[in-house]
C-alpha cells in the first residue's frame, strides 16, 4: 500500500497560477493539492475547519493582507507548519524577511517546476530551501559577521 501523499495548500490571489501549480504538484506521486485559497481569510477558514496541510505554498503579495503578516499568523497558529514562499518578488530583497516571519523557504515564480518540487520536498523533510545565490549571500554575511540578532545562522545549504 502506498504511503499517504503530502497535503499541499496553495495561497495566492491569482487563480490561474494556483491552477498551474496544482496541476504540477498533482502530477507528483507523493503530493497533492488538497486546498486552495485566494487570500488569508480563505486560508484561515480552511485551517479553522481542522483541515491542516503538510505544507503551505504562498505568495507574499496578497490583495487583502501582507503575505508576511499571513506567514506570521500561520506560524503562530501552527508553528510546525512549513511555509514555502512562491513569489515574483526578488529573493535577494524578500527572502530574509519571509524567513524572519516564519517561512522555511523561498522560490521565485520564474523558476522551473522542477525547482518548485525540489523545494517542497526539502521543506517536507524539515529543511530550509533557498536558491544557491541566496544561500551564498547569507553564508557570506555570516562569515563576515554581518548578521546582527539574526536567527538565519542555522540555515544549511540545500544541494
Amino acid at each position: 500500500m502506498p504511503a499517504s501523499k503530502a497535503k499541499v495548500m496553495l495561497v495566492d490571489d491569482h487563480a490561474m497560477l494556483r491552477y498551474g501549480m496544482a496541476m504540477l504538484i498533482n502530477l507528483e506521486p507523493d503530493m497533492e493539492v488538497f486546498a486552495e485559497a485566494g487570500d488569508w481569510d480563505e486560508a484561515l477558514a480552511t485551517l479553522k475547519a481542522g483541515h491542516h496541510p503538510d505544507i503551505v505554498l504562498m505568495d507574499v503579495s496578497l490583495k487583502t493582507y501582507s503575505g508576511f503578516s499571513v506567514i506570521k499568523s500561520m506560524h503562530s497558529r501552527i508553528p510546525a507548519l512549513p511555509v514555502l514562499v512562491v513569489s515574483l518578488h526578488d529573493e535577494a530583497v524578500y527572502a530574509e524577511r519571509a524567513l524572519r516571519a516564519g517561512a522555511r523557504g523561498y522560490v521565485m515564480k520564474q523558476e522551473s517546476g522542477k525547482i518548485l518540487v525540489i523545494a517542497i520536498r526539502e521543506l517536507l523533510k524539515g529543511h530550509y530551501y533557498l536558491s544557491k545565490p541566496m544561500q551564498v549571500r547569507l553564508l557570506n554575511r555570516v562569515a563576515a559577521g554581518n548578521l546582527e540578532n539574526e536567527p538565519l545562522i542555522s540555515l544549511t545549504p540545500v544541494s
